[in-house]
């Protein structure tokens, strides 16, 4: 079946109180998406940021993001009081600073009701005790460290003496529950929304991080999944080698999976983190999916990705055991980057549909004539991604000669508005499913809607629509041209 969808992160969802949250503006986007005739809304990862605010580099490949919280809801569940609520603002670009100072300063106050919720936290507390635990501890621990890394803890702490952390445990036992809670109202909420969308024909796509930040739970909890030392510092980190677009190739840092140690365990991690976001999405994107075919490694310390090698990733066996466990998952593979045949083979033993970009369609720029190629029909078109130019920007960046190949190719006249060319032309491809980002649908510049420069520590993951973006003439637009693509 030929669908649509639209790419919008939660963050950047209109909001009164420094971010988009799971309240009213996610609900209110559910009916614009129904009313345009979308029926997937993809987002990025909901997993808690750390520093540079990257929902990429999260502290944790299970827990949730509490900033995501709707405050208004839990006046409605009668876990807040109305005048304990900030002050509202209009924000037009997220506030992770302030979020960090005042958000749970407020949540807090929620946690001190938690006997309206009692049975219900009890629940999730019980069932979700395989990962939540460990994550409520160490944000304790990160809080008593002033937010240090782990590995720069007191042995005790860093290498998880049990009796210690036992100790820790019951000291801190009513800090460790708050966290907690904050995963539950969070979980609570989600699911929520999750039925309302499902129930109002809309499907909501995850996005799941193929490494783990060093500084996480994760790595913190499960040292031998990871290479790491004696010392638990890393031996090898992950990056992406030299190519056309970087002389010096990518280092991302994060520290890389121990492969043979995570087979012997029957892939129990993996299997147990796809299960979890199965559970809270209905369609699963993986990032960086050739990094299981075989993966780039590169020396700690190096100061590039110069000095790194590839090696072999886990391939289909890992695969097959998430299918064995998971025999009805939708997942949908980034299979961006250099594409060599053991990616390819990967993806057609896995049967998972790929990823196709507009703005990656133009061979290596050296005035080649574009290549116009059918596209696989199970394959997910975009005009752009999270990490990619506006489309608007994109065009007028182009010389006279690309885009007037670009014109020839979408239909682009003058008085044209180009980044609706170029939107029709991705909707009416052959690949079953099409997504665009909301800010390609409202001609935004790189200046106002950009989401993510790659490589560039600071000032991304900000983007906000307004309330006004969803006018009449855009849903009419949008309706029209998903009917016209038969979608």
């Amino acid at each position: 079946m030929r669908q649509a969808g639209v790419l919008l992160h939660i963050s950047s969802l209109p909001s009164e109180y420094s971010i988009g949250s799971i309240g009213k503006s996610a609900y209110q986007f559910v009916d614009f998406l129904e009313r345009c005739g979308q029926h997937v809304w993809q987002i990025m990862p909901i997993g808690p940021t750390s520093y540079g605010d990257s929902p990429y580099q999260g502290v944790s490949a299970f827990a949730f993001n509490p900033y995501f919280i709707d405050l208004e809801l839990l006046v409605e569940d009668g876990l807040l009081l109305e005048e304990e609520l900030p002050a509202k603002k209009r924000a037009y670009r997220a506030d992770y600073g302030d979020l960090f100072y005042n958000r749970f300063n407020v949540l807090r106050k929620a946690f001190a009701r938690r006997k309206k919720v009692q049975a219900k936290f009890k629940k999730f507390r019980d069932e979700e005790a395989y990962w939540l635990k460990d994550y409520a501890i160490y944000m304790v621990l990160k809080e008593n460290h002033n937010y240090a890394s782990w590995d720069t803890w007191e042995d005790d702490f860093k290498y998880r003496n049990p009796s210690a952390l036992a100790k820790f445990e019951e000291t801190e036992k009513d800090r460790i529950l708050e966290w907690q809670f904050y995963q539950f109202i969070f979980y609570d909420q989600w699911m929520r929304l999750k039925k309302y969308a499902n129930a109002h024909g809309v499907d909501i796509m995850g996005d799941m991080p193929i490494y783990c930040a060093y500084d996480s739970v994760d790595v913190w909890s499960n040292p031998n999944d990871f290479q790491l030392d004696g010392a638990l510092k890393p031996y090898a980190v992950a990056g992406c080698p030299p190519d056309a677009f970087s002389a010096d190739g990518q280092l991302w840092g994060n520290p890389l999976y121990n492969w043979g140690r995570m087979k012997q365990e029957g892939y129990h991690w993996w299997v147990a983190r796809v299960k979890h976001a199965l559970k809270v999405f209905n369609i699963l994107r993986i990032d960086h999916f050739r990094g299981f075919a075989g993966y780039f490694s590169i020396p700690y310390g190096a100061p590039n990705a110069k000095g790194g090698h590839w090696e072999d990733g886990p391939r289909y066996q890992l695969f097959e055991k998430i299918k064995q466990e998971c025999p009805n998952a939708n997942i949908v593979a980034e299979n961006l980057g250099l594409l060599t045949p053991d990616v390819e083979e990967l993806l057609n033993q896995c049967g998972f549909p790929g990823m196709n970009i507009f703005q990656f369609e133009w061979g290596d720029w050296n005035y080649n004539v574009p290549i116009y190629k059918p596209y696989p029909t199970h394959n997910v078109f975009y005009s752009g991604t999270h990490d990619n130019q506006m489309i608007t920007s994109f065009y007028e960046s182009l010389d006279e000669w690309h885009k007037q190949k670009i014109n020839g190719l979408v239909g682009i006249n003058w008085g044209d508005r180009p980044n609706r060319k170029i939107i029709e032309w991705c909707m009416r491809t052959a690949c079953d499913l099409c997504i665009i980002p909301l800010q390609d649908y409202l001609g935004l510049t790189d200046e106002e809607g950009r989401m993510n420069i790659p490589s560039k520590a600071n000032g991304n993951w900000q983007y906000m629509a307004k309330p006004e973006d969803f006018s009449i003439d855009l849903t009419n637009y949008i309706t029209w041209i998903t009917k016209d693509s038969n979608r």
